[in-house]
């Protein structure tokens, strides 16, 4: 067994550590992780593996294959939680790091093999996925396996190479969608552009995408047929409206996550911490180097279009470039060893001094923190932290002092595997004191663990989150466009752009009138908030007939509610502060509700209400 592997294998199982430490010590948190494992757990709870759902109801946004994941690891564990629901990333980033270690082999050398590795698994990005439930890392995993799998075909010839990169390119459609093919496409026919032969690597592309296309639709056809059966729809308008939402829709049509062109500029330098560091001279080499390493050219065909493509889109997270970070891990390595070889000692000392200051800046973080206004959050258990900063700062000096600086990025790593391991054990249950719903759900859950038979409702807004910790399906109000027929020139679009803006005034108006208990308003206050409804509703260029077409849609919608809070049969509400004002000023006639708790869940304040029955049932059983 060679060097390279011995090390390998030992880096591999510090990631282990690293990425599992903990795992399953805070809760799961939104926006991606509680709805993944909802709809596992509904797969498991009805044995329907075919079609994902959430809160009992079709969910076409993602494939099944990371829902499949989470299920057969809850087989494991003996339930979906915490570390059932991460155990797929966890298993998806090895796999990631796995690859990466092969590809930078092939291209290039061993000891930039290793350097890949070890740089890879503590970049920030990588690290924080590799813990988290979310399907970025198993694509990534799919596409970098699908990436070697190109470059073994590119070097052999032999078709079966070819057939596995096709075969991982199908696994990434499992795993988010036909707008995968955005890789391989791109990939493809950048890197055969100027080949002799690139009509015949078209052929091949088109027949390969779809191959991939054909083995998606054995699952997408019959389950959008079922959605469409379910919801009484038109089967080819829900698969038709699914893939245009899933591809033009997220790309061009800024349908979720619009943002600036130069969105990525400002997220990767945060994303590759701390090696963001050596980020000019590894831009500077690679620009040398592009012309006289093939390698490089293999890699900038993988990363370049793809950039510029997700650059130009309207859509962007920083999570979407992902699958890229494997193969800019040997441009890192690279260009860093290079650094480290050639760069003359005053700058390895101006580069130590910066990186000894961004730790010092580190360990003040947790101090910095009682000055703000989560001061509530500081605890005792944050000082190892500051710790760990300073003693790594400390080992610069001696290393400064005595121009030993050319072991720098062996620091650098130490330091960031420290602060993670820290930062899982430590920081993060913090952190989940304040963004965890579990805790505010509980009383819930418990009434709905001992199989009482009860209403749940959510007003203003669907958190797969509070399902999940309820353990109780809720029925959901305000979330869809209420249907507006006083203006039929308005298309479907505007009129989503109206009510948003007309809800947003409600929102605002609402919320600037102080009130003292939001479980008892008084009179004066139901009579202030009523105005700023009617000034919310008051928009000059919204006629009236719509805004009071809108309002009794809301009413319209409410009375689903206030016939459940008028029933002898239990009944609870999750809605945040700031729509319960405007519900309560439009409808005060649901006096009969009872405030039985609220709190801050991350960024939102959030209430629990019942009517009468439920509230005996709640202080009854807690």
């Amino acid at each position: 067994m060679s060097d390279l592997w011995i090390k390998s294998a030992a880096v591999l199982l510090l990631a282990a550590i690293i990425f599992s430490v903990n795992v399953s010590g805070y809760d799961l948190w939104p926006p991606d992780e509680p709805r993944y494992a909802l709809v596992a757990r509904e797969m498991l709870s009805t044995g329907d593996y075919f079609l994902p759902k959430v809160n009992n109801e079709g969910y076409k946004e993602k494939p099944p294959l990371f829902f499949w994941c989470i299920a057969a690891c809850a087989k494991l564990t003996g339930s979906v939680g915490p570390l059932s629901a991460r155990m797929p990333s966890i298993l998806a980033a090895l796999t990631v790091l796995i690859f990466t270690t092969l590809l930078a082999r092939a291209l290039f050398s061993d000891r930039i093999a290793f350097w890949s590795l070890l740089i890879l698994m503590t970049t920030q990005r990588f690290w924080w996925n590799a813990r988290f439930g979310q399907i970025d890392m198993l694509l990534t995993a799919c596409l970098t396996a699908g990436l070697y799998m190109y470059w073994r075909w590119e070097k052999t010839g032999r078709k079966g190479w070819i057939l596995l990169f096709y075969l991982f390119m199908t696994a990434g459609l499992f795993s988010k969608g036909p707008g995968v093919l955005v890789f391989p496409v791109l990939f493809v026919l950048t890197r055969t552009w100027r080949s002799p032969h690139r009509m015949r690597h078209w052929i091949g592309l088109a027949a390969g995408c779809s191959f991939c296309v054909l083995l998606y639709a054995l699952w997408a056809v019959p389950a959008h047929l079922a959605f469409a059966q379910e919801a009484g729809s038109d089967a080819g308008a829900v698969l038709g409206s699914n893939l245009l939402r899933q591809t033009l829709g997220r790309f061009f049509l800024g349908v979720s996550h619009a943002n600036w062109p130069w969105y990525y500029l400002t997220t990767l330098p945060v994303d590759w911490l701390p090696w963001t560091l050596f980020l000019p001279w590894i831009i500077y080499w690679v620009w040398t180097h592009r012309k006289d390493t093939p390698a490089i050219s293999f890699l900038l065909s993988w990363t370049l279009p793809a950039f510029i493509f997700f650059t130009i889109a309207i859509g962007k997270r920083g999570v979407y470039l992902l699958p890229l970070f494997p193969a800019w891990a040997p441009f890192f390595a690279a260009g860093i060893l290079d650094f480290m070889d050639k760069a003359v000692i005053h700058w390895r000392r101006r580069l130590g001094w910066i990186y000894g200051i961004a730790l010092i800046l580190l360990g003040l973080a947790p101090a910095a923190l009682l000055f703000t206004e989560h001061r509530n959050s500081w605890s005792p258990g944050l000082l190892p932290i500051s710790l760990a900063a300073f003693v790594c700062t400390a080992t610069l000096i001696p290393l400064s002092g005595k121009n030993k600086l050319s072991f720098l990025p062996q620091q650098i790593a130490g330091s960031f595997l420290l602060i993670y391991l820290l930062t899982a054990i430590l920081i993060l249950p913090v952190i989940n004191q304040h963004k965890s719903a579990r805790f505010f759900c509980t009383p819930i859950a418990e009434l709905a663990d001992k199989g009482v038979d009860f209403d749940l409702f959510s007003v203003g807004f669907a958190r797969e989150e509070y399902i999940f910790y309820s353990r109780h399906f809720f029925k959901e109000l305000h979330t869809e466009a209420i249907p507006l027929q006083a203006r039929e020139d308005l298309s479907p679009m505007q009129s989503l752009k109206l009510q948003k803006k007309l809800a947003r005034a409600l929102v605002k108006k609402a919320g600037k009138v102080p009130v003292q208990d939001m479980g008892k308003i008084r009179p004066d206050e139901l009579e202030r908030l009523q105005e700023a409804v009617r000034q919310a509703l008051d928009q000059e260029d919204c006629p009236i007939q719509l805004a009071e077409e809108f309002k009794e849609g809301l009413e319209k919608e409410n009375a689903i509610l206030f016939d459940a809070f008028d029933s002898p049969k239990p009944a609870f509400l999750y809605v945040q502060d700031e729509d319960w004002r405007w519900i309560y000023a439009i409808h005060p006639d649901v006096r009969n509700a009872v405030m039985l708790s609220q709190a801050n869940v991350g960024s939102r304040h959030v209430l629990l209400f019942a009517n009468p029955a439920g509230a005996h049932l709640f202080y009854a059983l807690n």
